[in-house]
C-alpha cells in the first residue's frame, strides 16, 4: 500500500463523527420513504453544544425534547475531568465566573468526569438562579449506605468565594451517594441565599440531617428508598415541604407553619412507628392550602390524634381550616372502594375547592384497627367544592357512588371528571332524568383527552 493511500485511510478514521453517522447514500435503505436523515444530530457533541450556546436559554432547554441524543447537550457547555474535589472546585469557579464570562457566551453548564467512571452534570438556569447537580450518569455501583448532613447556615468558613452576581437560590441534587455527599455538602455551604432545595433519587441515603437557614422556603425529598431518619432544624421560614417515599422517622426542631405539604407515603412505613411522633407534623400542616395525603396515613397516624369521644359521639378536634386543594391517594379492597375514610377527611376541610382522588393498586395497604365513621361530628357543608377528579377506579359504579355520597353528605354537586384504569381519556359525570323512574341518575359522557378545561391538575401530580 502506497504512502498516499495510507495517509488517506488515516485521515478518514480520525475525522470527528457520530458513531451512527452515514452519508445520505448509506442511509437510503434505513430511512422511511418521504423522510430525511437527521444529519445534525449525528454531529459531534462539541459542535452541537456550540449550536445550543447560540440559542436563548428557554429555546436551548427545549432542544432536550428533540430526542435522547439532545437530552443533556444544552447543559454541556464545558467539559473537564479530575477527582471529585476537582469537580466541586470547577462548579464553584463556574458559578463565580458565570456573570463575567459564561452568561455572555450562553454557556449554561458543564460535564465533569471524576474518578474515571463517574460523571457530574452541572447546569444553571440564569432566569431563576437555579443550579442542578446530577450524579446519575456513569458507573452505578451497589449503593453503600450513608448518613448525610447539610449545613445551609452560611458561608464556608474555610474559604471566601470570588465576587459574583450569580447567587444560587434554587438547588436540585440528584443521585448523590456516599462518595460524593461530603464534597456536595462543602459546596452547598457556600450558598447563603438558598431558598429552595430538592433532593432526589439518592440511593443508599439512610439518614438526612438538614441544618437549614432562615431563608429556606421550599424543601422537597423524593424517591430515596433507604431513608429511615430525617431531621430538620432551624427552618423557621419553611412554607413548602414535599416528600415522596417510604415514611421515615421525622424530627422537626421547629414550629412548622406550612402552606404547601406533600406527604406521599403510599409505599408504606419504612420502620415500626408510633402515632404520637406525627404530632409535630400534624401541627405544621394545619394551615396548608395544598395537601397530598394517603389513606393509611390518615387512618394510622392522624385519626388517633384528632378524635375525642363524648358519650356515644365522636368529635373532631382538628381541621384543615385553609385547605383548598387536596390530593387523596387510596386503594380498593377486593375491587371495592370504601369512601368512609375520605368522607371523614372532607369534614375537616371547610373551604376545599378541588379534590383529586387516585386509586393506586400498588399503594401499601397498612392494616388499621381503627373504626372511622362518617357520623363523626365535623363540617356538614363543602359549599366551596367546585371540581372532583377521579383516577384509577376499576369501574364506573365506584365513581358514581362516590359522587352520590358527596351529594348525600354535603349537599354539593361539583363538576366530576374521571379516568378509569386502562383509559386514555377523561369522562365528565352528568345528571340525567329517568322518565321511567321519575328521578335523576348519573352517567358519564363528554370524553376528552385532557381535563384542564374543567378540573386543573393538582400541583403535586406533575412532580
Amino acid at each position: 500500500m502506497g504512502k498516499k493511500e495510507k495517509r488517506k485511510n488515516k485521515n478518514q478514521t480520525s475525522h470527528p463523527s457520530c458513531s451512527t453517522i452515514r452519508t445520505p447514500e448509506d442511509t437510503t435503505n434505513l430511512i422511511p420513504e418521504g423522510e430525511t436523515p437527521d444529519l445534525i444530530s449525528c454531529l459531534p457533541d462539541e459542535i452541537l453544544c456550540f449550536i445550543t450556546s447560540l440559542l436563548h436559554f428557554k429555546s436551548a432547554v427545549k432542544t432536550s425534547l428533540l430526542s435522547s441524543r439532545w437530552k443533556d447537550l444544552w447543559k454541556m457547555g464545558l467539559v473537564g475531568e479530575g477527582t471529585i474535589a476537582d469537580a466541586i472546585v470547577a462548579v464553584s469557579e463556574f458559578l463565580n465566573d458565570f456573570d463575567r464570562l459564561h452568561r455572555k457566551r450562553n454557556i449554561r453548564g458543564l460535564q465533569l468526569s471524576f474518578d474515571k467512571t463517574n460523571i457530574l452534570l452541572a447546569s444553571v438556569s440564569p432566569d431563576n438562579n437555579k443550579l442542578h447537580l446530577d450524579f446519575s450518569t456513569g458507573k452505578q455501583e451497589f449503593p453503600r449506605q450513608f448518613g448525610w448532613q447539610l449545613d445551609l447556615n452560611g458561608l464556608n468558613a474555610t474559604r471566601q468565594p470570588f465576587p459574583s452576581n450569580f447567587f444560587v437560590k434554587t438547588l436540585y441534587l440528584l443521585s448523590v451517594n456516599h462518595h460524593t455527599s461530603e464534597a456536595v455538602s462543602y459546596l452547598v455551604s457556600d450558598f447563603p441565599f438558598l431558598e429552595s432545595l430538592t433532593i432526589a433519587k439518592c440511593k443508599g441515603l439512610r439518614s438526612l440531617c438538614i441544618d437549614a437557614s432562615s431563608r429556606l422556603r421550599n424543601l422537597a425529598v423524593f424517591d430515596c428508598p433507604q431513608l429511615k431518619s430525617f431531621y430538620i432544624c432551624e427552618a423557621s421560614k419553611l412554607k413548602s415541604f414535599r416528600y415522596r417515599g417510604l415514611l421515615p422517622w421525622f424530627h422537626f426542631d421547629l414550629n412548622l407553619d406550612l402552606v404547601d405539604a406533600m406527604l406521599d407515603f403510599r409505599k408504606g412505613p419504612g420502620y415500626s412507628f408510633k402515632s404520637g411522633f406525627f404530632n409535630s407534623i400534624l401541627h405544621g400542616i394545619e394551615c396548608v392550602e395544598t395537601l397530598t395525603i394517603c389513606r393509611w396515613t390518615f387512618e394510622k397516624l392522624i385519626h388517633p390524634l384528632i378524635v375525642s369521644t363524648t358519650g356515644s359521639l365522636d368529635f373532631y378536634i382538628f381541621e384543615f381550616e385553609d385547605l383548598k386543594q387536596l390530593w387523596w391517594i387510596d386503594y380498593e379492597e377486593d375491587e371495592r372502594f370504601n369512601s368512609d375514610v375520605l368522607i371523614s377527611v372532607l369534614k375537616l376541610c371547610p373551604v376545599l375547592q378541588t379534590l383529586s382522588v387516585t386509586i393506586d393498586s400498588k399503594s401499601d395497604n397498612v392494616p388499621s384497627t381503627a373504626t372511622i365513621s362518617t357520623k363523626a361530628i365535623g363540617h356538614e357543608k363543602l359549599e366551596h367544592l367546585k371540581a372532583v377528579k377521579l383516577e384509577g377506579f376499576t369501574n364506573q359504579e365506584h365513581e358514581i357512588s362516590l359522587a352520590k355520597k358527596l351529594k348525600e353528605e354535603f349537599s354539593v354537586e361539583p363538576k366530576v371528571v374521571a379516568k378509569s384504569q386502562g383509559e386514555n381519556c377523561w369522562r365528565r359525570l352528568t345528571k340525567v332524568f329517568d322518565l321511567q323512574e321519575n328521578s335523576f341518575s348519573y352517567e358519564f359522557a363528554e370524553k376528552r383527552s385532557h381535563i384542564n378545561w374543567l378540573c386543573p391538575m393538582h400541583p403535586h401530580m406533575s412532580l
